[in-house]
């Protein structure tokens, strides 16, 4: 399924069942891709940490590519 994540930036991802995601954050011109077989379906377990890290990831990566910054 694919889901608007409803941040600033206008991330969405792909999701599946068993933690597999495909993130995208268009202002940062990032895609992170994330293959997982995790044994319980869903992905509240893995929500607070990987979906945070993820924009962490793109924010960083974006800031490092602002004019000015080493």
């Amino acid at each position: 399924m694919w889901w608007v994540l409803h941040n600033d930036r206008g991330a969405f991802a792909a999701r599946g069942v068993h933690g597999q995601t495909i993130y995208i954050y268009p202002t940062a011109q990032v895609v992170i891709v994330r293959f997982a077989s995790h044994p319980v379906a869903g992905n509240a377990a893995n929500d607070p940490t990987s979906l945070s890290a993820y924009q962490a990831l793109a924010e960083y990566l974006m800031a490092r590519e602002s004019p000015g910054t080493e």
